[in-house]
C-alpha cells in the first residue's frame, strides 16, 4: 500500500519542509526494523527457554547481542562510506 502526496500547491519551502518530513518518517520506521531485527535475532540466540523473569545471564546476553550488531552495522556503515569516497 503507498501513499501519494501532492505536493503541487506547496512553495519551494513547503516542499522542502514535506521532504524533510518524508526523511524523518524514513529514518524512524528504519530504526524500528532495526530494534525489530535486533529483538529478533537477539532473543532468537539469547533466550533458550521461557522463565518468569529474565535472569542476569540472559539479560547479558541480549546486551552483548545488540551491541555486536550496532558495532557490526557501525563499521559496515563506515566501510561503506570510504569506499563510496573513493
Amino acid at each position: 500500500m503507498s501513499a501519494q502526496i501532492s505536493v503541487d500547491g506547496l512553495d519551494e519551502k513547503g516542499r522542502q519542509e514535506v521532504a524533510q518530513l518524508l526523511q524523518v518518517e524514513q529514518a524512524r520506521a528504519e530504526f524500528q526494523g532495526q530494534v525489530h531485527r535486533f529483538t529478533e535475532v537477539c532473543w532468537d540466540r539469547c533466550i533458550t527457554k521461557i522463565k518468569p523473569a529474565m535472569d542476569k545471564t540472559d539479560e547479558t546476553c541480549i546486551s552483548n547481542c545488540v551491541e555486536r550488531f550496532l558495532d557490526t552495522s557501525i563499521f559496515l556503515i563506515n566501510s561503506l562510506s570510504q569506499q563510496q569516497r573513493k
